[in-house]
């Protein structure tokens, strides 16, 4: 990125939460991160988001997680924008995360907050510093309200955003106002919205693009969402965002991530199971992605 460039100009756009592939027996499936790669690519995508939630990196071990960054890199081979999301409970593991993925290419590094124990907002802060002390790659803070042990208030993401290596917030919460008031205080900072299912939304209310799990297999329809939005073209963004709720809506009953996967595969693109404890779908559910896939998707 130039530092003639703000964030939200350099790094703006339809990022996917990129999916992990594994085999039927749960082996990682590095050899399909191509297939996937060239496939969403087609689709006009900005931008990927490797190693998140979506990509079940906390069912991953580090070494693991490592090599779905250096594999997909290597995929994409400069092609589009890369965030590697680096998060986890130990500030040591993260940094280690982070040399990785600066090391494999990367634009950007993200990380949730540390969850599970009760962390201080001192703690947190300290431990999005010294990550973003640790590499020479800018850091986007992914705000995850419902998963994390401790929230991220407005004034904790505004102290971090003065942090000069902070450049962004995932925000991943149905708190628009938050969103706004972020955007509003830091409007250099690069603000992604994350849930798909109010992407016209946060759009709306300041953000620079999105970063979502459905942008697998809905990416060419967030991307001309994301266009006509930013033509003023709102209710053609209305639309579409209506069109991508129908497909959302059966991922919420069926179960997000194992939906997600098994959409792809009925796009042609087989990156198996979801990991266990995630359930493999039953033939009912099966049958709602099918329908849903020749109705929305086709």
């Amino acid at each position: 990125m130039s530092e003639t460039q703000r964030p939200a100009h350099a790094l703006g756009g339809v990022y996917s939460a990129l999916i992990t592939p594994f085999h039927a027996d749960g082996r990682l499936n590095l050899d399909q991160l191509a297939p996937l790669a060239e496939f969403e690519l087609a689709q006009g995508l900005h931008g990927f988001y490797v190693g998140g939630s979506t990509g079940e990196a906390f069912l991953q071990t580090a070494d693991e997680r490592v090599a779905v960054l250096k594999a997909f890199a290597r995929a994409v081979q400069g092609r589009a924008r890369l965030i590697a999301h680096v998060g986890a409970i130990a500030t040591d593991e993260a940094i280690h995360l982070a040399h990785a993925a600066a090391d494999a290419g990367y634009d950007a590094i993200s990380a949730i907050p540390p969850f599970y124990y009760d962390f201080s907002a001192a703690e947190v802060l300290a431990h999005y510093q010294a990550l973003a002390d640790a590499t020479p790659l800018p850091l986007v803070v992914y705000n995850f309200p419902a998963k994390s042990a401790r929230p991220l208030s407005t004034a904790d993401l505004l102290t971090l955003l003065a942090h000069p290596k902070i450049i962004g917030v995932k925000h991943t919460s149905q708190n628009l106002y938050q969103l706004e008031r972020l955007k509003t205080a830091a409007p250099d900072a690069v603000i992604y919205n994350g849930f798909d299912e109010m992407f016209a939304g946060g759009m709306a209310m300041g953000a620079d693009g999105g970063i979502g799990t459905t942008f697998n297999v809905m990416g060419r329809i967030f991307v001309e969402m994301y266009e006509a939005l930013r033509r003023g073209d709102l209710p053609r963004a209305q639309r579409l965002q209506t069109r991508a709720n129908a497909v959302i809506d059966v991922l919420i009953d069926i179960g997000v991530f194992p939906g997600t996967k098994a959409m792809l595969k009925l796009l042609g693109q087989d990156c198996g199971p979801c990991r266990r404890p995630f359930a493999t779908l039953s033939a009912s559910q099966m049958a709602k992605v099918e329908h849903v896939v020749a109705t929305h998707l086709r």
